[in-house]
């Protein structure tokens, strides 16, 4: 397993690119904004910078690209220009659409509180393979050799879940059902 810190996770940059399409999110999730755990120092930086931006009060137009394009002139401005391209780069898949500029109200909901969900999640089980791998070093029995598996697999599953939503994307126009 690569170190946390080696790159910028695909899932924190899509949370990231989320906040700069769509910074009305901010004005509901800003508390949840500030407190979700970022692995990245980059990570870290930006999430400030998206906040510093957004409380700059100039975010609420009530056009949503308008909003975008000014986060993302004030995030430029305020030197982050090279943190954004990473940003960019690290998001591996097209297949998360409420990431991307222009999807429906519902879909960004959807992604957000899938991204979030998943975030924490994938937080709790690396905390908790410090733990196994902890207590097995400590006394190495099957049980313990077994929870380190089981931790191991649940890490497996999560990891690359993103935009598996029942529906997803069909606010957007994404989504067409077979017949």
């Amino acid at each position: 397993m690569r170190g946390q810190r080696s790159a910028l996770s695909r899932r924190e940059a899509l949370i990231l690119q989320t906040l700069i399409n769509h910074p009305w999110l901010l004005h509901e999730h800003l508390e949840e904004v500030a407190a979700l755990e970022l692995g990245h120092p980059e990570a870290h930086k930006l999430r400030a910078g998206i906040i510093a931006a957004f409380a700059n009060d100039h975010h609420h137009s009530p056009e949503p690209t308008e909003q975008a394009d000014k986060m993302r002139t004030d995030l430029e401005a305020g030197g982050f220009s090279q943190v954004l391209q990473r940003v960019e780069l690290a998001i591996t898949t097209g297949a998360v659409w409420g990431v991307k500029a222009g999807a429906a109200r519902e879909d960004v909901l959807s992604t957000w509180r899938q991204l979030v969900s998943l975030h924490r999640q994938w937080h709790s089980l690396l905390r908790e393979l410090k733990d196994a791998e902890l207590a097995l070093g400590e006394q190495a029995s099957e049980a313990n050799m077994a929870w380190l598996r089981d931790v191991k697999g649940r890490i497996a599953e999560v990891d690359g879940t993103e935009a598996l939503i029942e529906g997803f994307g069909e606010s957007s126009g994404r989504f067409q059902q077979s017949v």
